[in-house]
């Protein structure tokens, strides 16, 4: 009597079954004894082997039939309870590296793992920055404020998936950078006569044409008017500040020779007599015919005529104001439009 066991299937997951038949026509009135590792489980024809509540690992299936006029037969296989695997992947982002403000496009790839079943869709978290369907938004990523060099972040961005037993994630990164601050560019000094403030037709050629220049092809800037006295220039109370103050009105009065740059974007600030650490780089025309000076007010260059002066600089848009700046107001609150276009 030759016997032989099917399995099918002969490798089932945690909570499923295979059936188990023996492979061959038995005699009528034969008898099986069906064990399972050594322990009889069964006597019928076949047998559900349920895996529910057995570990992960092979088990061996034996068949012993008997029939009257037939000698003993046995045969044994081995069916395999498989162990859950997770869901496994890879997450991407395109481009991987983008400046803060901008977003990048997530893409995740997940295989499905062993015994979980379908799976379902895939759900985005980040370490900072966040998340809009399948896009890394980095508005919001926090960095120093802008220095001299570019900043760069790495960020994580984690993808999970679920499925019908489990989930499994994969993690994927973007280098969020900040730009490095754009400097405060310097523009020649607005030289004044001792005791003065008003900016002479050599100090406006330096605001209205050169300084024009800048604003012009930068609407969105900042103009720094820094100004400073001599020591014998002490008791004229507050000349710093009127300096720096006639140096906003030129570009902002927007009548006569005076242009309309906005006062809320200029600022200005009074050094007095202090050595604040910005270098001289004075503008002298001296006796050049193009500029014609009212009597007096012409400056030639003297050892105290460094101190007569304002110091003028232009910040590109998103650029960081000049250390001499510090405390320095917004000349619209200061009363600059009030002041007209100074002759």
């Amino acid at each position: 009597m030759g016997v032989a066991i099917t399995v099918v299937p002969n490798a089932v997951c945690p909570g499923s079954s295979a059936r188990v038949a023996a492979a061959a026509n038995l005699p009528q009135g034969a008898n099986t004894i069906w064990t399972v590792g050594g322990e009889t489980i069964s006597q019928s024809p076949s047998f559900e082997f349920g895996a529910a509540g057995r570990a992960p690992g092979p088990y061996r299936i034996g068949l012993r039939a008997t029939a009257d006029g037939y000698n003993d037969s046995s045969a044994e296989t081995t069916v395999t309870v498989l162990n859950y695997v997770p869901p496994s992947g890879t997450l991407s982002a395109t481009p991987v590296e983008i400046f803060v403000g901008e977003t990048a496009a997530l893409a995740a790839n997940f295989r499905p793992g062993q015994c979980g079943g379908t799976l379902g869709p895939a759900a985005f978290t980040t370490s900072e920055g966040s998340i809009r369907g399948n896009q890394f938004d980095s508005t919001g990523v926090r960095f120093d404020p802008p220095g001299a060099t570019e900043q760069r972040k790495t960020i994580t961005v984690t993808a999970k998936v679920s499925d019908e037993r489990g989930s499994g994630s994969a993690d994927g990164a973007v280098v969020v950078k900040q730009r490095a601050a754009l400097g405060a560019q310097r523009l020649p000094d607005v030289v004044f006569a001792e005791g003065s403030d008003r900016i002479n037709n050599c100090g406006k050629r330096v605001l209205l044409e050169d300084l024009k220049n800048r604003f012009e092809a930068d609407p969105g800037g900042r103009v720094v008017f820094v100004g400073h006295v001599a020591q014998s220039e002490l008791a004229s109370t507050g000349l710093d500040l009127k300096r720096a103050l006639n140096g906003a009105a030129v570009i902002s009065a927007g009548t006569g020779v005076c242009t309309k740059f906005p006062a809320s974007q200029i600022f200005v600030n009074g050094a007095g007599a202090a050595d604040n650490g910005t270098d001289f780089q004075p503008y002298f025309c001296g006796a050049s015919a193009a500029v014609a000076e009212r009597p007096g007010r012409g400056v030639q260059q003297s050892e105290d005529a460094k101190y007569r002066r304002v110091e003028v600089w232009f910040v590109p848009t998103g650029g960081v104001l000049p250390a001499s700046a510090k405390d320095a107001k917004e000349a619209s609150t200061l009363g600059a439009g009030a002041l007209g276009c100074p002759r």
